[in-house]
């Protein structure tokens, strides 16, 4: 009977460690991940893609190159004829969506 009650305290004990190494172990992770998006902004730019120019707004680490999230608002060919005339309104476009989403994450 008294080898039953020891193991059972020893397996309570292992318990305890178990949830409060995943409690810690989650806790980091997440006040990580809200670090990295708490120090990101969302940008409007372009890229060259496929004989296109490819307009987007993204959500970039502030101090790096890293991309967390993309939207494209649109790709325009580059033999486009009116093309100068699709790309400010593009360009125009993504500017406003980046401060909508910059004014939804605060």
């Amino acid at each position: 009977m008294m080898v039953l009650v020891r193991a059972l305290v020893v397996l309570g004990v292992l318990a305890v460690i178990a949830c409060a190494t995943y409690a810690v172990i989650s806790g980091t992770t997440y006040r990580r991940v809200s670090v990295a998006a708490a120090s990101a902004r969302w940008v409007a730019t372009h890229y060259a893609v496929r004989d296109a120019t490819r307009v987007v707004v993204r959500k970039m680490r502030l101090g790096s190159d890293d991309v967390l999230d993309e939207h494209v608002v649109v790709e325009i060919p580059d033999s486009d004829s009116d093309f100068d005339t699709k790309f400010l309104e593009a360009m125009a476009e993504a500017r406003a969506r980046a401060a909508l989403f910059e004014s939804e994450s605060d």
